[in-house]
């Protein structure tokens, strides 16, 4: 971890900061254009974990988006966590960013060039911008078409990974009267506005519900993520789109 981003993973953030890791780290990385650029070996790697379990076509397709959520979650809080706490935009390119994938075929690190550059506020919404324009769109399309996925339900697993990073930095520092306020109007702009500030569409715009009536979550997914077809993978609980039945 770098000493200029240290001081904002802590607390509910602690195990990414032994995720996010700098040029120095021994282990091989691949650059996400290179991961992304081979079909076939992003799904060797989107199918490792589970491999045992995903013997069926509806298994398979649980288990790659499951891997997905994983890669956004090492990807996207990060980039929130740095913008929200350490007032920093981390680099996000397809050729800044490289993955270090363990041997179960997890995403198990992101290595970046630099600590990032200074942002004067700590609004995250640039920084997300830029995450899914230069990141998040290329990826998507290569994932969607590896693992046979709908891009709408890789949209919704990304949205839900922002959503989560945003909520958890406003609870993680109570004290602070204006971050909730930062972290409301970021999350309007990228998950509830049709286009992005670029004017591009946002892919992301309306990928998460109202929650439902007496849950404690703050949104209900539009999109299953599947998960519930992989043997002994509970589902999403409350957030979950399905009728219990269905993932019963």
């Amino acid at each position: 971890m770098f000493a200029d981003l240290a001081p904002a993973f802590s607390g509910p953030f602690d195990r990414f900061s032994r995720s996010v890791v700098g040029p120095e780290d021994p282990r091989p990385a691949l650059s996400i254009r290179a991961l992304i650029a081979d079909p076939e070996a992003l799904v060797e790697k989107m199918l490792r974990r589970l491999a045992p379990e995903a013997a069926t076509p509806q298994a398979r397709r649980g288990a790659a988006s499951l891997w997905t959520q994983f890669y956004f979650a090492l990807v996207g809080v990060p980039v929130v966590v740095a913008a929200m706490r350490g007032r920093r935009n981390l680099p996000v390119g397809l050729d800044e960013m490289a993955v270090v994938i363990g041997d179960n075929g997890l995403p198990a690190a992101v290595k970046i060039p630099a600590a990032g550059t200074p942002q004067p506020d700590r609004n995250p919404r640039a920084a997300m911008e830029a995450l899914i324009t230069d990141h998040y769109v290329p990826a998507v399309t290569a994932m969607s078409q590896a693992g046979r996925l709908a891009p709408r339900l890789l949209w919704c697993n990304a949205a839900v990974r922002l959503v989560w990073a945003m909520e958890a930095s406003v609870e993680a520092d109570p004290g602070d009267a204006d971050l909730a306020g930062i972290a409301a109007e970021a999350r309007r702009a990228v998950i509830a506005t049709p286009a992005l500030a670029s004017g591009a569409p946002n892919p992301m715009f309306d990928m998460l519900l109202s929650p439902k009536a007496g849950s404690a979550s703050s949104y209900s997914r539009k999109v299953c993520c599947l998960r519930y077809m992989m043997p002994g993978v509970a589902d999403c609980g409350e957030t979950c789109p399905l009728p219990p039945c269905r993932t019963a």
